[in-house]
């Protein structure tokens, strides 16, 4: 399942503003699929979790077109006519097995995080302007969209986001349930988590196997992928 939704998101570009259509592909979730007030579009699992998963929905592209994929082994590339869109399609696919799965969560896909974060931006704004009663019982805020194999993101864009109590404990849960080899990282850039260092205690991005994310020479590592998605199911999200 998750090789075959992450070929299908990625079959080709969605710049800001084509979201809507990455939606359209979506697989049977068994879960209402929700929009929030300012456009982003949301899964509820269970009604009182602490954690908030995210990933966002466009691609790092000005235009929208075909992508080919090529593969090599367990990587997928393009014919370097594109960018793939791992970044974000491999954070996208792993929600959407959790949520098939029924790990307890907020599911979060966010619209246009390429250029400036602002779909998680507008609801940060959104809540701390009037508390939405969705987010009330959240304290963690993982985002599935970091390069790499190993990273648990303690900082972006040099701003501490959760403590190192936090990230080692997520690092221990990877890695006593995966094959991994995850450790914290304090060099993280910017992503939809950063939106909340805020308003909610601990929030961390977490690499999901693309690299040269942005470039048309961008790839996945499936077989990173597909075991962090059976690894993600027997992480104790709530007990972090």
């Amino acid at each position: 399942m998750i090789r075959q939704t992450f070929l299908s998101l990625t079959t080709q570009t969605y710049p800001a503003g084509t979201e809507h259509q990455v939606v359209e592909l979506f697989p049977d979730l068994n879960y209402n699929l929700q929009i929030d007030t300012v456009g982003n579009y949301y899964v509820q699992v269970g009604n009182d979790s602490s954690c908030m998963f995210t990933s966002h929905l466009d691609t790092a592209s000005t235009f929208q077109g075909p992508v080919v994929h090529r593969f090599c082994e367990t990587l997928i590339c393009t014919d370097e006519q594109s960018i793939l869109g791992a970044d974000c399609k491999a954070g996208v696919t792993l929600m959407l097995h959790m949520i098939q799965q029924g790990v307890k969560g907020l599911y979060y896909f966010f619209f246009a995080e390429e250029v400036g974060c602002i779909g998680s931006l507008k609801l940060a704004k959104a809540h701390l302007k009037n508390p939405l009663a969705h987010l009330q019982n959240i304290s963690k805020v993982i985002s599935f969209d970091r390069r790499g194999t190993g990273s648990v993101i303690t900082h972006q864009s040099g701003q501490r986001g959760c403590s190192d109590r936090f990230a080692t404990a997520l690092v221990g849960e990877l890695n006593s349930k995966g094959p991994f080899n995850y450790q914290t990282d304090p060099t993280g850039i910017c992503t939809d988590s950063l939106s909340f260092f805020s308003i909610f205690p601990e929030c961390t991005n977490l690499s999901v196997g693309y690299y040269n994310e942005h470039l048309k020479t961008e790839y996945q590592d499936m077989d990173h992928l597909e075991k962090l998605g059976e690894t993600v199911l027997k992480v104790d999200w709530e007990s972090l």
